[in-house]
């Protein structure tokens, strides 16, 4: 385990130490798990109460907090210190390759650059050029003609297929597949007759690619992913599909083919987006949205079909008075047929 000081985790995160700079940590948990030798973070100081119990030896915190008996590391931004401790411990416990493995197999026209690691049982095709400190984890198979950035990370079991390109500093997790085959077909005489995929993926700079998410090369041309884009577990995206810089694809999230997301879209949990459908810049779709037509910059949607999230509440709000509105339908209903009943008053 790695061992740091408080005087340290400052200097690496740019904050005021109150307390003993000498105290260490080597660990780190949550504020209600944490006790000495453990580092936690207070994220936002409207939720300080929560650290009142905390007794961690070092917490780091956006505020300073009276009464507590360790010491505090007081940063504007907390959460950014946050992610910058992480990345540190990330490093400490999840060693990468180093060197290349003699049980890997790569191509003798394979490019390197410097520093380049690949772990057991990889396969690196023909023709393919790995940029300066690329890591390649067991098992992972790379095609020909592929082309791989300065510092990104391809984890375990992941499958680059033929003519992939991949930016620098992406994560690929492990299992993700890029190059896939498109689903193409067209149907003659009730036969379904495929439509070879021909095409290839481009990924831009600093993507992140979930576990088990797919990534279908192009029909004739290219699917793109743009810079920054970061596509969680369980996702999938079609051929010719163009993901703009920036975007948030959350678990199990899917765009059909030839979808164009604009710059910051964000698809949540399980949404959906259909084919030749453009979403527009900064759109959120929430949880579960269907979307099935184009929507302009700033949408925000849920539902299926998708509707503006406003729209949607007030369904859903009139939803559950449904039982109760057909009681009294029924019951002006009995009331309207007792009124037909009733003979003519004379005239």
């Amino acid at each position: 385990m790695p061992e740091y000081s408080a005087k340290e985790l400052a200097g690496m995160v740019g904050g005021k130490i109150i307390g003993r700079d000498d105290a260490t940590v080597t660990d780190l948990r949550g504020l209600e798990h944490a006790a000495a030798g453990d580092l936690a973070f207070l994220k936002d100081a409207k939720n300080k109460a929560d650290a009142a119990a905390c007794r961690a030896g070092v917490l780091i915190t956006p505020v300073e907090l009276e009464g507590f008996p360790g010491t505090q590391i007081v940063c504007q931004d907390a959460e950014m210190a946050m992610a910058t401790v992480l990345s540190a411990f990330a490093q400490d416990r999840f060693p990468r390759p180093q060197g290349v493995s003699r049980l890997a197999s790569v191509h003798p026209s394979v490019s390197s650059g410097r520093n380049v690691a690949i772990g057991d049982f990889a396969v690196i095709g023909e023709g393919t050029a790995l940029g300066d400190d690329v890591v390649i984890y067991p098992n992972v198979y790379v095609g020909r003609d592929c082309r791989i950035g300065a510092r990104t990370t391809i984890q375990a079991n992941v499958s680059i297929h033929d003519r992939v390109s991949i930016g620098s500093d992406c994560i690929i997790r492990y299992n993700a597949v890029l190059g896939s085959e498109g689903f193409g077909f067209i149907q003659r005489g009730g036969r379904n007759i495929k439509l070879p995929q021909v095409g290839s993926v481009r990924i831009g700079d600093r993507v992140e690619i979930g576990s088990l998410t797919t990534v279908d090369r192009a029909t004739m041309d290219e699917t793109v992913i743009e810079d920054g884009t970061k596509i969680d577990s369980h996702c999938h995206v079609a051929h010719n599909c163009h993901v703009g810089p920036e975007c948030i694809m959350v678990g199990y999230a899917k765009l059909a083919g030839s979808v164009r997301l604009g710059t910051g879209v964000v698809c949540a949990a399980d949404s959906g987006v259909n084919d030749h459908v453009t979403v527009g810049d900064g759109a959120i779709l929430m949880g579960r949205a269907g979307v099935a037509s184009d929507l302009p910059a700033g949408a925000v949607v849920h539902g299926a079909p998708a509707r503006p999230a406003a729209e949607q509440r007030r369904i859903w709000a009139v939803m559950g008075r449904l039982p109760e509105m057909l009681e009294r339908l029924r019951a002006l209903e009995k009331e309207i047929e007792g009124l037909r009943a009733r003979p003519a008053a004379p005239s």
